[in-house]
Formats: structure tokens, sequence, C-alpha cells
């Protein structure tokens, strides 16, 4: 067995005996610097391997198919904290990131259906983040789907959002409500990019959230240029709910 071989063996077992967690990221609202939604993101720690980041360990699942079982999980712990967050009065949605792969099963919808109806969470506390890229399911049949989900009030967000009239055209035909500025325009403090962007969405009726603001000069770009929300180290790092909710009771205060 090679070591790519063993590590996919030991993502699967991983998984199957609940060994990962889920982190959250606040995003807040530019205009009045509320926290208004918490990215939910996986974590593995590789028992002699460390922690692997998750770029690697989810394109290991795409390419062995562990992927789905990878999405159950993290759709059924955002769905569990965001009704936990919603029962206490939070008023903050949870966004929790969904593979291509997984978007090109009809049975990713029943389970998201199904993970909504079990949590009790209302579907409007809930984004699906889809990643912006070539291997997207057929953007018909895609939308379609989708148009179900946002009929429940599920929103949908365009992750990694680049520049290009094909990535807006993409973005269009999904009929999403909201896009996350991809963090290299962040971090080239591209304004003339950004404000592209954020101009060609706002006038198409979407939400664009900053990601990967890191410093205060980046924060004040990202506002000026018009964005709507902003995620990043800077604001706040992942965070487990525990240390989250000391966060954000520290900020209220």
């Amino acid at each position: 067995m090679t070591t790519c071989d063993a590590v996919a063996h030991d993502l699967a077992d991983a998984i199957a005996e609940d060994r990962l967690r889920i982190v959250f990221q606040p995003q807040i609202d530019l205009r009045t610097g509320d926290v208004v939604a918490l990215e939910g993101l996986c974590r593995w720690t590789h028992e002699t391997l460390g922690p692997i980041p998750p770029s690697e360990f989810v394109e290991l699942a795409e390419s062995t198919g562990a992927i789905h079982e990878l999405g159950r999980f993290a759709l059924a712990e955002c769905c569990r904290y965001a009704a936990t967050w919603h029962d206490r009065g939070e008023d903050v949605a949870v966004a929790v990131n969904v593979s291509p792969l997984q978007l090109a099963t009809s049975a990713f919808f029943d389970e998201l259906e199904r993970e909504i109806a079990d949590s009790g969470v209302p579907a409007e506390n809930l984004i699906l983040e889809v990643t912006e890229a070539e291997k997207l399911a057929d953007p018909g049949v895609l939308a379609a789907r989708l148009d179900i989900v946002r009929e429940w009030g599920v929103a949908v967000s365009i992750d990694d959002f680049g520049t290009g009239h094909s990535s807006m055209d993409r973005a269009l035909s999904l009929r999403a409500g909201e896009l996350k500025l991809d963090r290299s325009l962040v971090a080239r403090a591209d304004r003339a990019a950004i404000a592209t962007v954020v101009s060609d969405a706002h006038r198409a009726g979407m939400r664009i959230v900053a990601e990967g603001v890191e410093t205060r000069g980046q924060l004040d770009l990202v506002r000026e240029a018009g964005c709507d929300r902003a995620q990043g180290y800077y604001i706040a790092r992942p965070a487990a709910q525990g240390e989250l909710d000391a966060w954000m009771a520290a900020r209220a205060r």
C-alpha cells in the first residue's frame, strides 16, 4: 500500500469513527461590524502525521470518493451547531462547504433536506458554499436543483471567486446570492479588480464577501471597494464552538 493509499484509508477510518472536528470562522458586516455568519471548516489530525491541511485531505477525499462521507459529516455538524446558536438567540448563519462532486448527485439534496428537518435549524440560517471550479456539474441541472434549495430558504454562495467573464457567467447561471472573493485579490490589494467584481455582483443582486483579510489595511480596502462582508485572520481565526462563543460574547460587550 502506498503512502497516499494509506492516508486515504486512514481518512476513511477517521470519518467513520468521528475523529474529525469542525471549527468556525466569523464573517462580519462591513457596515455595522456585527458578526453575521460563521463558516464551518473541517480539521483532521492524523495519528502519526499530525494535522493534515484541509486542501490536502479534501482533494484526497474527492479523488477516492470519500468526499460524500466527509460532506455528510460536515453538513450534519454545521446544521447541529447552527441549530444550537439559533436556539440561543444568536442571529448568525452557518456556511458549509460543498464539493462540486457532492452537488452532482441528487442524494446530497436529500441529505440536506433531512439534516434541516432532523436538526431543526431554520433553512434561512444555512449557506451552501460551492467552489468556483471547472469541475462543477452541468450548470443547468445544478441550477435547477439549487433553485429548490433556495425555495427552502438556504442561501447559495460561490467560494474562491476569481475574475473574468466566465466566472461571472457561471455564478449567474447558478443564480447564486453571494460571491466570496478569492483571497489572492485581497492579498494583492487589487482594488480596481475588487471594485469591478463588486459592481458586477451588486448589479446582479449578489452580495460580496472578502476572504483572507489579514491586516487593517486590507479590511479598509475591501470596505472602501464596496464589499458587504469580510472574513479573515485579522477579524478572527477559526475556532471551536466554546472559544468562539467567548469571543462573540467579549465582542458584544
